[in-house]
């Protein structure tokens, strides 16, 4: 038996030489320290015992000679998480010594699938098939467990899913309690810049005096006074039960306000830990963003945590102390704005990464906006997670969204969904702002005529190419003074510019505004004429949100009158996505049923159509495979994770030097040692584009490199600063090939 056994050495900080074992982790102490904090997480969803165990044993195989030598030599291999694996399968009885087998065993490099599927892919079934020695002779001094230490789950139709999420958050307990442990030890001064975000209790009282603010005046519209009574009403139903609950509001009638309003009284009612907030997109963070802290008034101090693809940080970058970075490793704060993707993707994962999160969720409120966006290939897979986070973590969940998914009992399994407006027909009968109609087909000349003959107009279509060659024909036709061109292929900052003169435009005169459907998401603007090409009737009522906005519109009497918005098939642009192409066929069918194809019970009729004639809701069969081994705990994570893609191909971000601060950025990136510090300052200069577009992108030697985290367009000398008009426009953005064929 050794004397002393170590967990972590420590170096030091100026020298980097290695110090004294005096100064060393004793392993003792990590995993007793460990134990605690796995305790305290798994607590929050009755399985504080269960997670305390995997917290003392997580690091038993640490106690052997080969690991201990590894300490001071990297080069030395040595397997710790085995025989951690091995000591809690044999000491307790099935399912608890298998799940937290599979939790210590996935400790550093993740959950592993439970049967092989490769001589390098082992699987935790043959790890545990080998016979047990206590290393070095010493026997690991466990409690024991009862069942009652096992936290019981509600009765379900998903007992797959019920059970490998129970051993997720058990990983998630673990992970992040090992992780600011090590911290702890390691990087005292960065352990003790933690927990800087706000807690959610400290956010309560400016919250409710900005709502005091807001129901103290008297509204000065139809439209202010049903945004009230949105807020009012979501207000009202914060003091009900957990669970699941839809807000359902017409297009600028204040959800996003609102349904905030229901998560801070909801939390304080019953004690809650977070509010989580999940958008389909990265574009709506920031406004969401900014909502939030209008609604918190001048509170200052880290308030609202932002995580998302564009801002996910390395271990290795310079930014290690940013409390932004902190906080995302493991969602520490009070209040977070996220994506669909990084909330789902992580609870179907299995890296440390990304699981370690999820403890968080429990006794969490999970705001959905723009619920109505949920791929139908993931739908009961990602219903039952939400089902199964509200029956057995105590969170709540609440689906916002002007058109609202037709969503079946049984896809909740039993759970019911509760409407927090009480009634939203009425509601839509109330602020209906527009009257929808449809032109049928329209070739590019005869829409960019009826585009014209109104003094302002929105034009949506469905694709980049298609929205430049039709701003190029209108521009043609009156000038481009008065017409924009909007569209993923301008940078955010660029975007933010052309929206300040459209707002002016609007105001002062003609304006013309063409568009893909990024402008639906989260764009406030108002024009009287809105056309649209065919598409879902999600996205034709978001559309239409951006017509009459604000439900002032007047004829030449002084009369209040409704909007036009104008459906049309494109003759030169034929749909040829599949995904496109379906919702568009179902929007006809619509059409041809219902005379207001935005009223509630046309959406409802739309998404029965959607979800119905034999759709698989579980293309990838998730939950199949999850159940089929329910009975034996026998589930294969890293397959699940891998299968589990929230998006088919995620883009890339390419940087635009579009002025001198992004070039600025651009430099100092290209100097420093840890450029992926610059991703944040550089991500509203950031165009995504897909793996095709890369690779013509740098046929042209227009894509420059910095490292391999960094991509950015290159001026005509290969250089950051030079010219780049050749390549991207100051009206459309981004040219992707020299000359596109039209």
């Amino acid at each position: 038996m050794l004397l002393s056994v170590y967990a972590h050495t420590k170096h030091d900080p100026l020298t980097k030489a290695l110090l004294p074992q005096v100064h060393w982790h004793l392993l003792d102490r990590h995993s007793r320290d460990t134990a605690r904090l796995a305790f305290r997480h798994g607590q929050h969803f009755h399985a504080g015992k269960l997670a305390e165990v995997a917290g003392l044993a997580h690091d038993y195989g640490k106690n052997s000679v080969i690991f201990q030598k590894r300490l001071v030599d990297s080069t030395i291999i040595a397997d710790h998480k085995s025989a951690g694996a091995r000591a809690v399968y044999a000491q307790y009885p099935f399912p608890a010594g298998l799940l937290l087998a599979y939790v210590i065993f996935g400790h550093h490099s993740g959950l592993p699938n439970h049967i092989s599927t490769s001589a390098k892919a082992i699987g935790l079934e043959d790890v545990l098939k080998e016979p047990l020695t206590w290393v070095e002779g010493v026997n690991p001094s466990l409690p024991p467990l009862s069942k009652e230490d096992i936290p019981p789950m509600a009765p379900t139709l998903n007992p797959g899913l019920s059970r490998s999420l129970m051993i997720r958050m058990l990983h998630s307990a673990l992970v992040d309690a090992d992780y600011l442990d090590t911290e702890q030890f390691l990087q005292p001064d960065k352990a003790a810049k933690r927990n800087s975000y706000l807690p959610l209790p400290e956010l309560y009282g400016p919250y409710e005096m900005k709502i005091e603010e807001l129901l103290s005046r008297t509204p000065d519209s139809e439209v202010n006074q049903l945004r009230r009574e949105v807020l009012e009403g979501c207000l009202e139903k914060a003091s009900g039960p957990k669970g699941f609950y839809t807000l359902t509001a017409p297009t600028g009638s204040g959800k996003t306000y609102a349904a905030l309003g229901f998560a801070f009284r909801h939390a304080k009612h019953h004690g809650m830990s977070r509010i989580v907030t999940c958008l389909p997109f990265i574009s709506l963070i920031e406004q969401t963003v900014s909502v939030y802290r209008n609604a918190l008034g001048d509170l200052e101090g880290n308030i609202v945590l932002e995580h998302h693809s564009n801002i996910t940080f390395t271990k290795e970058q310079e930014s290690e102390f940013d409390p932004r970075l902190m906080a995302a490793e493991n969602w520490d704060a009070g209040l977070i704005v996220t994506t669909n993707v990084q909330l789902f993707e992580s609870l179907f994962a299995a890296k440390p990464s990304k699981t370690r999160k999820l403890h968080r969720l429990a006794n969490s409120i999970i705001i959905l906006d723009e619920a109505q966006t949920l791929p139908e290939k993931l739908l009961k897979p990602v219903l039952a997670v939400l089902r199964c986070l509200c029956v057995d973590y105590g969170a709540t969940v609440v689906f916002s969204t002007a058109t609202q998914p037709a969503l079946k009992t049984e896809w909740l399994d039993g759970l019911q969904a509760e409407e927090i407006i009480p009634n939203p027909a009425h509601m839509y009968t109330r602020i209906c702002r527009v009257q929808t109609a449809s032109l049928g087909e329209q070739s590019d000349e005869e829409l960019t005529s009826r585009i014209i003959e109104q003094p302002k107009a929105l034009c949506i279509v469905n694709t980049r190419k298609q929205a430049r060659l039709l701003y190029g024909r209108v521009a043609n036709k009156v000038g481009k003074a008065n017409v924009f061109h909007l569209s993923g292929l301008m940078c955010a900052e660029h975007r933010s510019s052309s929206l300040k003169e459209i707002s002016a435009k609007l105001e002062s005169g003609e304006c013309y505004v063409i568009s893909t459907p990024l402008i639906e998401a989260g764009v406030d603007l108002d024009f009287p004429v809105v056309f649209r090409q065919m598409a879902g009737i999600e996205a034709i009522a978001q559309a239409a949100g951006r017509c009459n906005r604000e439900g002032k519109l007047r004829d030449i009497r002084g009369n209040l009158q409704k909007g036009q918005v104008f459906l049309f098939d494109s003759a030169d642009h034929p749909v040829r996505h599949a995904w496109y192409k379906e919702r568009a066929q179902f929007s006809r069918l619509i059409l041809r049923s219902y005379s207001d194809p935005l009223a509630p019970d046309a959406i409802h009729a739309y998404f029965n159509r959607l979800y119905g004639f034999g759709k698989n809701l579980d293309e990838q069969g998730i939950l199949k495979k999850l159940n089929g081994g329910a009975d034996e705990y026998s589930f294969q994570f890293r397959e699940i994770a891998d299968t589990f893609k929230w998006i088919d191909e995620e883009a890339v971000p390419v940087i635009i030097p579009w002025d001198q601060a992004a070039r600025n950025y651009l430099l100092q990136a290209q100097a420093a040692l840890y450029p992926a510090f610059y991703m944040r300052k550089l991500q509203r200069y950031t165009v995504p584009l897909y793996s095709g577009e890369m690779a013509q992108l740098r046929l042209t030697g227009r894509l420059g490199a910095i490292g391999d985290t960094i991509f950015y367009l290159k001026d005509k000398e290969g250089r950051i600063g030079g010219e780049i008009t050749d390549r991207y426009h100051v009206k459309t953005g981004l040219l992707v090939q020299p000359k596109e064929e039209d």
